[in-house]
């Protein structure tokens, strides 16, 4: 009798285990989340780096003069998702598919519900130099919410963006803080000293940051790539700086900036520390990579790393109220040599990085600290 009564337990805990299985929702997400590691080694020797993925765009860098006619990237997508393009006014499936990226391309992501599409457009682009970066080009990024900026190759008229900015308001965007562009760590300013310029403030992450023991966040602004997917669990490594951008020997990086610091300066677990003060900090560095396996340094090693050769650096920014120029050379680390052999193989990578607060990679800082930056120049030994 106990093992019949047990037989009917089972079957009907499993009827409704399956029943479970089968009224799962299906799945709402409509992203691409990587690019097919197949499709790129078959490639490899075209690409600089690694593709960009941001929250609507793809980049792909490659070498000079490459034929951009024709390309079938393959993606990774959230699961159940399905990928297409327009065709002569017909959706088709698209993953795979050869394209003519002289100029780019988009496509759309549909969810595995069906309720829910997003559209990304997908280049592949000539390295551009970055000297003068003035902040001119930004937008909203595709919810609304918070700027996004990026470069402009003036020679490429058909492909001209280039997406060498990251930011962290990705990740602030949960907190739920930011209920306009305004209100985001890092924003567009129409101050500049010429133009635009970018304004970067700590902001509290409210209850929700500081629950998770991340009670501010620092404005930033750095050259690289962003992961908001890991951005709350893994922060430091969610911050990829550098792209291999290095194409002669960097001598300085010059700017303009101003700086106030906020009043109340906390630790990571928002406890007040007296006697800290608040202060920005501005600096480039130049590192070494494989040209084959692009590995960036995160906010863990990017002043740390065994791999940086050279780096420009504000020591004391201090605390101008108004517009204040600088000028850093690029110092080389001791032991190290800048190689023109590696750098004909793009073993180089820079990133530029901005923040309003020194520490806010470890959530320490002062709410209210604000940096103001504008007509950053990098230098390079060609232009001497």
């Amino acid at each position: 009798m106990n093992k019949l009564l047990l037989f009917f337990q089972a079957f009907i805990l499993l009827g409704c285990f399956t029943s479970c299985i089968q009224d799962e929702p299906l799945n709402a997400e409509c992203d691409i989340t990587g690019v097919d590691s197949v499709w790129l080694n078959q490639h490899k020797q075209l690409f600089i780096g690694e593709p960009i993925i941001t929250n609507d765009h793809i980049s792909f860098s490659i070498q000079q003069g490459t034929d951009r006619s024709s390309f079938n990237p393959k993606f990774y997508l959230t699961e159940g998702a399905r990928l297409t393009m327009t065709v002569d006014g017909k959706e088709v499936d698209a993953n795979g598919a050869t394209r003519n990226f002289t100029s780019p391309q988009q496509y759309t992501v549909h969810s595995q519900d069906g309720k829910w599409h997003k559209t990304y457009t997908v280049a592949f682009n000539y390295p551009a130099p970055i000297n003068l970066l003035s902040f001119e080009h930004f937008e909203l990024d595709p919810t609304n919410r918070y700027h996004v900026w990026f470069e402009v190759d003036a020679n490429d008229h058909l492909n001209p963006r280039r997406n060498y900015w990251a930011t962290g308001n990705g990740a602030y965007a949960i907190t739920g803080m930011g209920k306009k562009p305004e209100l985001y760590p890092t924003t567009n300013s129409t101050l500049g000293v010429e133009g635009n310029c970018v304004k970067l403030e700590t902001c509290s992450t409210g209850f929700f940051g500081q629950s998770a023991h991340l009670p501010i966040a620092a404005g930033n602004l750095f050259i690289g790539h962003f992961n908001e997917r890991i951005a709350m669990g893994k922060p430091r490594e969610a911050t990829a700086f550098g792209l291999q951008l290095v194409n002669y020997k960097p001598i300085k990086l010059t700017g303009y900036y101003k700086y106030t610091a906020g009043k109340v300066f906390t630790d990571a677990n928002y406890k007040v520390c007296p006697d800290r003060k608040d202060t920005a900090d501005i600096y480039a560095v130049v590192y070494e990579v494989d040209p084959q396996n692009f590995v960036a340094l995160n906010g863990d090693d990017v002043l740390t790393s065994d791999r940086i050769v050279m780096m420009a650096r504000i020591a004391n920014p201090g605390e101008p109220a108004e517009w204040k120029q600088f000028e850093e050379p690029f110092r080389l680390l001791p032991g190290k040599t800048f190689s023109d052999e590696r750098l004909h193989k793009d073993g180089y990578a820079i990133t530029v990085v901005c923040t309003s607060s020194r520490q806010g990679a470890y959530f320490e800082g002062a709410i209210g600290s604000t940096l103001y930056v504008d007509e950053l120049r990098i230098v390079w030994d060609e232009d001497e």
